[in-house]
């Protein structure tokens, strides 16, 4: 329990180093215009944010798995898979707890919005990572290298440190 409570700690750490809740917050900010922002019933766009937020989730979690599998370091035992599904499903319940604050602060769907927000940006961030790492962005538009550097590099030192955190 102390390495997931670690592991959930380091990933909301990292969401504030990549900007992970500015980009949540904008994203609040963003779909504020629409009316069911200001409601706190739920409603079919919060079933789209949440889905969007699983399916990000689930891709990141199969492309990493894929890329801990092709690592010659990184651990590849089911208790590391365990840990980061206990850690995605941390994240999903942060998210309806967010929306259960919403309905006691009154303030409509604006924290919910913020946190799912700002996990689907981090977890789509580490996706495209992944996808870099392992050498797929031939097959995506990834327009976004600049924008993900810190990311890949991190995540190169992290699978294969013998390479010296270049691809």
């Amino acid at each position: 329990m102390k390495e997931i409570v670690e592991m959930l700690k380091n990933q909301l750490v990292k969401m504030n180093g990549d900007g992970s809740w500015i980009v949540g917050a904008a994203t609040s900010i963003t779909l504020a215009l629409p009316a069911w922002i200001s409601q706190s019933d739920w409603s079919e766009h919060h079933t789209v944010l949440a889905i969007i937020l699983v399916a990000v989730i689930c891709l990141d979690w199969m492309v990493g798995s894929r890329l801990a599998k092709v690592s010659p370091v990184k651990l590849k035992t089911s208790e590391v898979a365990i840990d980061s599904m206990v850690r995605n499903i941390i994240i999903v319940a942060i998210c309806g707890i967010a929306w259960g604050l919403d309905y006691l602060f009154g303030t409509g769907s604006l924290i919910y919005a913020v946190a799912t927000g700002a996990f689907i940006y981090h977890n789509f961030y580490s996706l495209m990572a992944n996808i870099a790492v392992l050498g797929w962005e031939r097959h995506f538009p990834m327009w976004l290298i600049k924008w993900l550097d810190d990311e890949i590099k991190a995540k190169t030192q992290k699978y294969f440190p013998k390479k010296g955190g270049s691809k």
